[in-house]
């Protein structure tokens, strides 16, 4: 029983109001408060280390520590990692370096100083196994952020193989052409500053390219635009102005084919380019589910492989 101080039985004048007189809790009044914490402090817990984790993995590591590094040392994210790599691989020669040791080296920047969404190894190696598979001699890239992805390309490509590059970036150009001028395949890659839809409409007679055999496209951010609208203009209206090979052009196994390897479709999302491969009688389609680069969180993201038979 409630009694108040005067050992008088204590009647409340609305429900609940007891909990507002710790001095004349009992038993189920201490019930419902250990039951409000117990409560309070799930809710604060699921808002603290699951929506706010799931937030940092999926966008604010995309961003706030580039911000602030580059606040702090006044360098942007693609001359901190090219420092990083001459410190770690001196060369005051300037030779050739192996694109092994870089690689790795830009691997280890990534998964231990600051995060970047450069590939890694794990999808480096889908990269690997695709070049080596279909030997292309012409490949286009777009979207090369530091270079990553050039270096894993050129490790398998054959010398003769021509690569080019269209990145808006400039910064992530001149990441890009540091590291491939490392590894002295400078000659074999284009550089192009320029969004990708404005350049491919007449880039076969800008760049005397007429078929690519592989493409590789690429996201660094969330909110990027699909890829498909870049998709349709390598197919073309006819087969006479398509970058793609066609399923007419030979016959066999030996028949030239165009691979498109998509990458971050999961994490940063392309639903859109997703739906139109998968839905297309045009492309056989492959999906390479794995981790997020560079975390030992299970981030799930995907690289989406299409190849064209139309």
């Amino acid at each position: 029983m409630n009694m108040d101080k005067s050992g008088a039985k204590f009647v409340p004048s609305f429900p609940g109001e007891l909990l507002l007189y710790p001095s004349l809790y009992g038993p189920e009044e201490y019930f419902v408060c250990f039951l409000a914490i117990f409560i309070g402090f799930v809710a604060i817990k699921h808002l603290i280390f699951h929506t706010g984790f799931f937030w940092w993995y999926r966008s604010g590591q995309f961003y706030i520590p580039n911000r602030f590094w580059s606040f702090v040392t006044g360098k942007p994210l693609s001359k901190r990692l090219i420092e990083f790599v001459h410190k770690k691989l001196p060369n005051k020669e300037e030779k050739k370096m192996n694109i092994e040791d870089v690689l790795s080296t830009v691997d280890v920047y990534f998964s231990t100083k600051e995060f970047g969404p450069s590939l890694s190894n794990v999808k480096g190696q889908v990269v690997d196994d695709l070049v080596e598979t279909y030997k292309p001699q012409s490949v286009l890239v777009v979207g090369c952020y530091v270079g990553y992805v050039l270096l894993r390309i050129l490790r398998k490509l054959p010398r003769s193989a021509r690569v080019f590059v269209i990145e808006p970036n400039q910064e992530y150009i001149d990441a890009a052409k540091s590291l491939v001028k490392m590894v002295g395949s400078d000659g074999q890659v284009t550089f192009i500053s320029a969004e990708a839809v404005t350049v491919i409409p007449t880039f076969a007679q800008d760049y005397a390219v007429s078929k690519f055999d592989f493409v590789f496209l690429n996201r660094t951010k969330h909110n990027a635009p699909s890829h498909v609208s870049l998709l349709k203009l390598l197919e073309g209206n006819t087969k006479g102005d398509s970058y793609l090979h066609q399923a007419s052009e030979a016959v066999g196994d030996a028949a030239p084919k165009t691979v498109v390897l998509a990458d971050k479709v999961v994490l940063l999302g392309d639903p859109e380019f997703l739906k139109y491969v998968r839905g297309s009688p045009n492309y056989q389609t492959q999906y390479y589910q794995m981790s997020l680069e560079h975390t030992d969180e299970e981030i799930i993201d995907g690289m989406e492989k299409a190849v064209f038979v139309g």
